[in-house]
């Protein structure tokens, strides 16, 4: 029997930012820097903030800095970058919905926030959306400082949350996290679009077989959230 719910944010309660929203091209603009530059160096020092060993806008800083030609010195602007960030932040209102209908139904079962994320981004949506009022627990890469898919993210999560393997469910729409996870035991739910968390939870906590539950539905979009 599933115990406790291991939820990702960005693909499952959240659109993905820097993959789905033009936010790093406006951010580039705004700086005169190469938009592929950019992409490319925020992919490959997103960990760097995700685990929390330095804040977003301090890698953000750095990386623009890094990559005007020529350089021009100066600060990034922290409000700027909040306010554009928020603005491309759309938060999928049927899962939420979904999560909180478990919470009534099943409140004997440990929900826990597992997502990748700047704590400085993660604490913005919440104020805006309220997304860690629905979790019992907060397992974000910031607050245990490690990145999935590595394997120690979840040797972590389950260690503080002293959840057994067998009995966490782990909901992702990556699937190499998801293979992480089912390495250690850990039944899995792929949301492929965020359409089909709320379809699929209900039966994925009762069933405790979830594995077949991969193939996509269409994603139409709507019901999404507006800020609180």
């Amino acid at each position: 029997m599933i115990r406790t719910l291991f939820v990702d944010a960005g693909g499952v309660l959240y659109n993905n930012i820097n993959e789905e929203t033009d936010f790093l091209a406006r951010v580039a603009d705004n700086y005169g820097v190469h938009r592929e530059e950019l992409a490319r160096s925020i992919e490959e020092r997103a960990h760097v903030y995700e685990s929390g060993a330095q804040p977003v806008h301090q890698v953000l800083q750095r990386l623009v800095t890094n990559a005007q030609r020529p350089p021009r010195g100066g600060r990034v602007d922290a409000r700027w970058l909040d306010h554009a960030y928020l603005e491309s932040v759309r938060a999928y209102g049927d899962n939420f919905r979904a999560l909180r209908k478990i919470r009534e139904v099943r409140p004997d079962l440990r929900l826990v926030l597992t997502n990748n994320e700047a704590e400085h981004w993660d604490r913005l949506k919440d104020q805006a959306f309220g997304h860690f009022a629905m979790f019992d627990a907060l397992c974000s890469s910031w607050r245990i400082c490690r990145v999935k898919p590595a394997r120690s993210f979840f040797v972590e999560a389950l260690h503080r949350c002293r959840a057994t393997a067998a009995e966490t469910l782990v909901v992702d729409d990556r699937r190499t996290v998801l293979r992480t996870a089912s390495a250690l035991g850990m039944p899995t739910l792929h949301v492929s679009v965020p359409d089909v968390f709320a379809d699929w939870l209900w039966s994925a906590v009762h069933d405790a077989r979830p594995a077949g539950l991969s193939a996509a539905r269409p994603y139409h979009g709507g019901n999404g959230l507006t800020p609180r």
